[in-house]
């Protein structure tokens, strides 16, 4: 019998794939805007990438096995124990985040945030304030200064998350991007061993809300900036 995508492993629910790819478009459109000067989409992409984390650290509790912390964060010495192992081709590859992997999701999580949340406080001491920044008058422009050096490791991140995908795509024949797409793993059954993935509809109603949930709250923040 032949083999469907329909038998291999599904390691990304559909929440973490939502997640993955907003963080992806919000991220580039911050970017862009800001090079543009369009600081109102500017502002509004920046909330959604802060609801977009403020998600992903809950579902990082809650979500699908390969989505939550316990099971794919590690500590420094497993990590270097990981990397100190031999590569072994014919070992089944472990499904989810590797562990150095799993660093990387930390800090852009931290990189993400950290900007998002900067943001807010922050002004150009002409035209723009963040929709908080009212709250810290006297810092808004250290603040604005501490949000502009993310910028670096921010695109650092990025590459290095791009080097990855092509390092697996073309020396390990393995396409990351389509399993963030399908939720399934790439490889077949047999090359990848770890547990399904897979989310009851109640569990996926309630990611789905929370997502909405969250970006509907990181969106009203601006009506709290003063009306004058």
């Amino acid at each position: 019998m032949s083999e469907t995508s329909q038998d291999r492993l599904l390691v990304w629910d559909l929440p973490l794939r939502l997640f993955h790819w907003g963080l992806m478009a919000a991220v580039i459109t911050n970017v862009i805007t800001a090079n543009m000067g369009r600081m109102d989409i500017h502002e509004r992409s920046g909330l959604t990438v802060l609801a977009l984390v403020a998600f992903r650290l809950l579902w990082g509790f809650i979500g699908g096995h390969h989505a939550r912390f316990a099971n794919f964060v590690k500590t420094p010495l497993a990590v270097l124990a990981w990397l100190r192992k031999p590569s072994d081709r014919s070992v089944p590859r472990q499904a989810g985040h590797s562990p150095l992997a799993a660093l990387s999701v930390l800090a852009l999580l931290l990189v993400t945030g950290f900007m998002a949340m900067t943001g807010m406080f922050s002004t150009d001491g002409i035209l723009f304030d963040g929709p908080l920044a009212h709250l810290v008058p006297a810092q808004s422009e250290t603040v604005t200064k501490v949000h502009h050096l993310g910028k670096l490791a921010l695109i650092i991140l990025v590459v290095m998350h791009l080097v990855a995908i092509l390092v697996y795509k073309f020396g390990k024949k393995v396409n990351l991007t389509a399993a963030m797409v399908t939720g399934r793993a790439g490889e077949a059954p047999g090359r990848i061993a770890g547990p399904d993935s897979r989310i009851s509809r109640h569990r996926l109603v309630v990611g789905l809300a929370l997502m909405a949930g969250l970006q509907l709250a990181a969106h009203m923040l601006p009506l709290l900036r003063p009306a004058w």
